[in-house]
């Protein structure tokens, strides 16, 4: 491989522990350990390739055909008119650039052609391959280091875009039940979906406030961690892997991003959501489906909700499963919108078409961006001594020219 991820060695010699809860927050934290891919016998890659076609197998051979026709859907796709196709590929564009613009803001010096040619060459294998993602984070470091990025900047970025991804993500379902609520079709379920968004966001709000507000608070929130989690990893007889070192290193990591570019990263994060949930929502409405019968907030309430089954790591991309939940939650939609029977054949159609449009052109555009990444020497710099993001002190020219 064309980088070098080796990590720089500590010859000083150990500190004796500080009683001072806020000595707790220096050390070498700044030492960051490189994600290698997963090493797992070739029996048990075996059983989860065959896990997953199984599932796609099950799911577009034999469950989906019951609930739609193919030749119907085929049909709805093809009656979309040629300006509807322009406005989809613009909307399928910002998906693709959206996110790398989430990554300028937490990598310092980045630029946006080398945060797409990183997060297609990732999103690639997260598409192509089971528990992909695991294989694409060392690629993503790798690439980044290739270009002089320091771990420890690669590591404080995609954590910061990690958690405010997962703020945006767990907000925004609240927000379809609001505009559920609005228009009178609202239901117990979904104040319970709501009741645990606020929670959740809230409980997450309330610890980066302890954490990155004073060091003290964030000794103490990384001692507190450490204690139920050694009792919750005991009960399953695992190791403690350093809970407290991670919480002190989180707030280390995630401080300078915050301290300067919360306002960008948080619009920047806004907009990545936005851009998939158009996306999702003009793919639905392109084919035929009209507001009267599914309403706007319906729609975004079925695309938030229904990425949750991502977590599921059956196949790459939640590619099955996400589609069965996003299909039955439109249905909920259309019969509590329109109070008639859904047409199951116009939803896949909607549904099918915004996973054609999201999902297969990050795999050739990622291909092509690792071919790149591969062939192009004009961008490597050895991390170790450019370090680029690492330093306020780096010269504009040494970090950014290529």
């Amino acid at each position: 491989m064309p980088y070098d991820t080796s990590q720089p060695t500590d010859s000083e010699p150990s500190k004796a522990p500080s009683t001072d809860p806020s000595s707790e927050i220096g050390g070498d934290l700044g030492q960051q350990t490189v994600p290698k891919p997963p090493s797992r016998p070739w029996w048990k890659q075996a059983i989860s390739i065959v896990v997953t076609l199984t599932v796609l197998i099950v799911v577009f051979g034999f469950v989906l055909p019951q609930l739609a026709d193919y030749d119907a859907v085929r049909e709805y796709i093809s009656d979309i008119d040629f300006t509807e196709w322009i406005v989809l590929g613009l909307f399928s564009i910002w998906f693709l650039v959206a996110y790398p613009i989430v990554l300028m803001q937490v990598m310092r010096t980045l630029r946006f052609n080398e945060g797409f040619v990183n997060h297609m060459t990732g999103t690639a294998i997260t598409n192509s391959v089971p528990s992909g993602g695991a294989l694409a984070l060392p690629l993503n470091y790798g690439i980044y280091m290739s270009w002089g990025f320091t771990p420890g900047v690669v590591s404080a970025g995609l954590l910061g875009a990690g958690v405010w991804d997962w703020l945006a993500r767990l907000s925004l379902p609240v927000l379809a039940v609001i505009g559920i609520a609005i228009i009178g079709d609202a239901v117990g379920w979904m104040w319970v979906v709501s009741l645990v968004g606020i929670t959740v966001v809230a409980v997450m709000v309330v610890t980066l406030v302890k954490v990155l507000s004073s060091e003290v608070g964030a000794a103490s929130m990384a001692r507190f961690a450490d204690s139920w989690g050694s009792k919750v990893l005991g009960l399953a007889k695992r190791d403690n892997p350093g809970i407290r070192a991670m919480v002190l290193q989180f707030r280390e990591d995630l401080k300078g991003i915050i301290d300067h570019r919360m306002l960008r990263l948080s619009l920047a994060t806004v907009g990545n959501h936005l851009a998939m949930a158009t996306l999702f929502t003009a793919s639905v409405y392109s084919v035929g489906v009209s507001s009267d019968q599914i309403a706007i907030p319906w729609v975004v309430l079925a695309f938030t909700l229904g990425r949750f089954l991502v977590m599921i790591p059956v196949s790459p991309g939640g590619l099955g499963l996400v589609d069965l939940g996003w299909i039955g939650l439109l249905t909920l939609g259309w019969e509590a919108t329109s109070g008639t029977p859904a047409d199951a054949d116009l939803i896949a159609a909607g549904v099918l078409l915004f996973r054609a449009l999201s999902f297969l052109p990050p795999i050739p555009v990622g291909m092509a961006s690792w071919l790149f990444w591969r062939a192009n020497k004009s961008w490597q710099k050895p991390w170790q001594t450019v370090r680029r993001g690492a330093d306020s002190t780096v010269p504009t020219e040494t970090a950014t020219e290529h």
